[in-house]
């Protein structure tokens, strides 16, 4: 005859056996639900830091694809004289280069640059630019990207024209001067187009306004 389970086990025994039993199914669950919650926070910050990383990149692209695209445009109109009422960078901006943004970035972010250039015979447009941005001591220095520093130049000239937009930076903290760069004391991301153009044999009476200053 087989024994009862209960038999030889006093009442207070039995009750802690029976107060075991309803809490160990508990237990188990909320130490389930601690290794969950553990797990997630060791995941969730690379993975949320990786997240906003790959948003920094596409929006890096993004803008230089837009950039470029005006740039060419905006250049173009130097090329063919009929920028040449344009005295200086940001009358050029607001009219050449601020309607091929198509609204998609601020016109009041990007600086512009275009100066004559006299090569040699053994230089080239990759000679009279580094492709990289202008820093000076660890900052961005857009001293040369003034509303003076433009030149609407004139027929058969060379120039070099650039342009630099300066926009939010969501990740550049990590990487500062590698994504991103220092700007009047803040983290921008900042954008670099430049564009090397012969003008060509237009008529000089197209410079109705005259040249600009930096001509």
């Amino acid at each position: 005859m087989l024994s009862h389970p209960w038999r030889g086990v006093s009442q207070s025994q039995r009750r802690l056996v029976n107060a075991i039993r309803r809490w160990w199914p508990e237990s188990v669950l909320l130490a389930r639900r601690g290794s969950v919650a553990l797990e997630f926070a060791l995941i969730a910050v690379p993975f949320l830091t990786l997240t906003l990383f790959v948003m920094e990149l596409s929006y890096d692209l993004f803008t230089q694809e837009v950039m470029d695209s005006a740039l060419y445009l905006a250049a173009r109109q130097i090329q063919t004289g009929n920028a040449q009422n344009s005295l200086s960078g940001n009358d050029f901006i607001a009219n050449y280069m601020a309607p091929n943004l198509s609204g998609l970035l601020s016109a009041s972010n990007v600086y512009v640059q275009v100066r004559v250039i006299s090569p040699t015979s053994s230089q080239d447009y990759y000679d009279f630019t580094s492709g990289t941005l202008p820093m000076s001591n660890g900052a961005l220095d857009l001293t040369g990207f003034g509303s003076g520093s433009f030149c609407n130049a004139g027929p058969a000239k060379l120039l070099l024209v650039s342009s630099i937009y300066v926009g939010p930076t969501i990740v550049g903290f990590l990487l500062p001067n590698v994504i991103s760069e220092y700007f009047n004391g803040s983290l921008v991301h900042a954008t670099l187009s430049t564009i090397g153009v012969a003008s060509e044999a237009f008529h000089p009476s197209a410079a109705a306004a005259g040249s600009a200053a930096a001509c």
